[in-house]
């Protein structure tokens, strides 16, 4: 989570990260989460996701971004200090963008 003094104008507070996890749009994209200590879980509600990552299990969704665009998410479990409000930021770009 980006803290609220560094943030930009415009940027959304809680929500903003300061790695994205950057995808190519037009390209099926497989997610692939395990967890080593807890359960953990994410929620991209745009996106229509929530997946948990769990000890010991390989949980796997899809995803298909038929646009560019910047989708935010958050825990959706309350696994330690803090990770309530861990945000996810999933920003899709097209194939050329990405390969740069």
């Amino acid at each position: 989570m980006v803290p609220e003094d560094d943030l930009d104008l415009g940027e959304l507070r809680l929500l903003e990260v300061d790695n994205r996890v950057v995808v190519p749009s037009n390209c099926h994209i497989r997610i692939l989460v395990t967890a080593v200590d807890v359960l953990h879980s994410l929620a991209i509600p745009s996106l229509g996701i929530k997946m948990d990552a769990c000890p010991g299990r390989l949980n796997q969704t899809a995803l298909f971004f038929l646009r560019d665009g910047v989708f935010y998410g958050q825990s959706s479990e309350i696994c330690g200090v803090g990770h309530s409000n861990m945000p996810i930021v999933f920003e899709s770009v097209s194939a050329e963008k990405y390969i740069s």
